[in-house]
């Protein structure tokens, strides 16, 4: 059995926070009939903008977070977490890789999981219904390894609160139902739906309710039609934890110097200083990282000696507010050019 499933992300907006997480932190939770794996606390690339590669052969489940975002000057902590539904009952092994840029494949560890389990995996009530049928019943369903449910028009508390579980004994499915809900002096009927996964292909009788329904019968013909992923996330960043300035070799000695950002990673505003020690033309632009121009911060003639200041709120020539990313700052003087990188974390 192969299975090979690429989910690419939509970018997600990286806002700075501070959060204390262990770091490599590998670990599942079952939601329904979803399976997350979750990766807390790894530090990566701040621009970093991960698809999943999911792969199964066998029973090993190979997930690989896969880095294609810009590269840029800082390192942090994401959390990270990609959802499986239609996984086949079964004992598994899950490996979790990265593949980042720049970087060999890493491995960050195994998890071992037991899936499939019967279980209920949803269920939903009526309001207190104010008339009932002559006949209360009870009707079978099938949905691929699923069985749901429906029961109609029983008599209960008014406040009802059930608590489903079922269980199987060689092919026999027994389920039960507990009203947790508190005492009230009245009763009506509901319509009550509940579903329980996952099962194996076979033939099975359903013992629910002291035989009252009778013992029905139910058959699963085949398990799920295919993995799929139901979703995925992709923390903030948060916790910076190194930035490395970009030494510019293009930079002559005696004309420009001392260009500094801060902050940078910024989020709404980076003030940029620089010092001019010799009378030059100059401008200040900022373009994306494909080479288009976003907005020029300054452009003079015969800019004279001193120390200067100019910000950026992360704005394009239009006024509108750009997005997250690298962006380059670029200055233009006499016949030579300077860039420096800003990244910007909304």
């Amino acid at each position: 059995m192969y299975k090979k499933i690429l989910i690419l992300t939509s970018l997600l907006l990286l806002i700075p926070a501070s959060r204390s997480c262990a770091q490599d932190s590998l670990y599942t939770s079952i939601s329904g009939d979803t399976l997350k794996i979750h990766h807390d606390g790894t530090e990566r690339n701040c621009a970093a903008l991960f698809t999943w590669d999911v792969n199964i052969v066998d029973n090993l489940i190979t997930v690989t977070e896969v880095d294609t975002g810009d590269q840029a000057w800082c390192m942090c902590y994401f959390d990270l977490e990609v959802g499986l539904t239609g996984l086949d009952p079964g004992s598994y092994q899950i490996d979790v890789w990265s593949n980042d840029i720049g970087s060999d494949p890493i491995f960050h560890g195994s998890l071992n999981l037991d899936w499939g389990n019967l279980s209920a995996i949803g269920h939903q009530e009526s309001d207190c219904l104010s008339l009932r049928n002559d006949t209360s019943f009870v009707e079978l369903s099938v949905s691929g390894d699923t069985l749901n449910l429906f029961w109609n028009t029983p008599m209960f508390n008014c406040i009802f609160m059930p608590v489903w579980s079922g269980w199987l004994d060689a092919d026999t499915f027994h389920v039960t139902m507990v009203d947790t809900g508190p005492p009230v002096d009245c009763i009506c009927p509901f319509e009550v739906e509940a579903s329980f996964a996952s099962f194996a292909p076979g033939t099975y009788t359903l013992d629910f309710w002291f035989g009252e329904y009778g013992y029905p019968q139910f058959s699963i013909s085949g398990l799920r039609d295919g993995l799929a992923i139901s979703g995925e996330y992709q923390s903030p960043c948060y916790n910076v934890t190194a930035l490395h300035d970009e030494v510019n070799t293009q930079r002559p000695d005696k004309v420009l110097v001392d260009i500094q950002s801060y902050p940078n990673p910024f989020n709404s505003q980076t003030m940029i200083t620089y010092q001019v020690l010799d009378v030059v033309d100059l401008s200040v632009q900022i373009y994306s990282i494909d080479g288009a121009l976003v907005q020029t911060l300054a452009r003079h003639s015969q800019t004279q000696p001193g120390t200067y200041n100019i910000s950026w709120s992360g704005i394009n020539s239009t006024g509108r507010a750009v997005g997250s990313g690298v962006y380059l700052l670029v200055f233009r003087y006499g016949t030579e050019s300077s860039v420096n990188r800003l990244l910007l974390l909304k």
